[in-house]
């Protein structure tokens, strides 16, 4: 699950904002 949220994630109107990634794993380096 990734979770982006507030001001660092672009938002205007804060709320939560969840991604649940699932298939193959990721390359990203997230965290």
């Amino acid at each position: 699950v990734v979770v982006n949220t507030n001001a660092e994630a672009g938002q205007t109107v804060f709320h939560v904002h969840m991604h649940l990634l699932a298939g193959r794993p990721l390359k990203l380096g997230l965290g």
